[in-house]
């Protein structure tokens, strides 16, 4: 799995409903983090500061997470 499927798959997680979204490390009130591909590799970046979070959470690279959240967003 290549780092656009990854970050298709994260956009996927911050746009349904149901889930606790991935939210900023200096303010959780700040907007949703988005991923963008940097030199270092997938990261996740707050739109609202500089926080960058290096860390992926595992169960985006879980196809049964994936194929999970895929049937939410279908009920929706």
């Amino acid at each position: 799995m290549d780092e656009e499927d990854i970050k298709q798959r994260i956009k996927d997680y911050q746009q349904a409903d149901g889930v606790r979204a991935l939210t900023c490390g200096n303010n959780s009130k700040h907007e949703k983090l988005y991923p963008k591909v940097l030199e270092q590799g997938l990261v996740l970046l707050c739109p609202n500061c500089k926080y960058t979070q290096t860390y992926i959470p595992d169960l985006f690279f879980d196809d049964g997470f994936y194929e999970w959240l895929r049937g939410m967003k279908s009920l929706i």
